[in-house]
């Protein structure tokens, strides 16, 4: 248990991120990244190269997380929108970060389901070949959906691709 423990203390903030760009309401994020780490905790076993642990850990967020919003879909009973909310001005440097931040997972939010499993990873700090493990695709198609979120995301901010 002491292991997991440091699992969770060092891997808990990336799977807390990529859980929210796939749940947009706060109070429901905790609850995925909670069946995530049960997940987690049922799948340690099968892992034999704990070099691989932080891709494999990404790898199950990102199962979970998908599944998550599939059957969000389906429980849905209003139409979604397109539209993005308009920021108020900024008052200082924070908080036109936090707009900034916000308006990227929104963006982020938007792509479509292969975009955005190699988005989430990519703004984890991993490199193409840990995306490509953990997505289980090869590095080559990484780098094309890469090039293809960021191109999106460019559009979403209104700059030219």
């Amino acid at each position: 248990m002491v292991e997991l423990e440091k699992i969770i203390k060092v891997h808990a903030p990336m799977v807390h991120r990529i859980a929210t760009v796939y749940e947009r309401y706060p109070d429901r994020v905790d609850d995925l990244v909670q069946d995530v780490w049960i997940a987690i905790w049922q799948a340690l076993p099968r892992l034999h190269d704990q070099t691989m642990l932080k891709s494999y850990i990404a790898r199950i967020t990102q199962n979970i997380c998908v599944t998550h919003v599939r059957r969000a879909l389906v429980r849905q009973t209003h139409p979604l929108t397109d539209t993005l909310p308009d920021p108020a001005p900024p008052l200082d440097e924070a908080a036109a970060h936090a707009v900034q931040l916000a308006r990227l997972i929104e963006a982020v939010r938007s792509l479509p389901e292969n975009l955005k499993a190699v988005a989430s990873l990519y703004l984890e700090d991993m490199t193409i070949k840990e995306i490509a493990l953990a997505l289980q695709i090869s590095e080559s198609n990484v780098s094309v959906r890469l090039h293809r979120a960021k191109a999106a995301i460019r559009l979403s901010f209104g700059e030219p691709s």
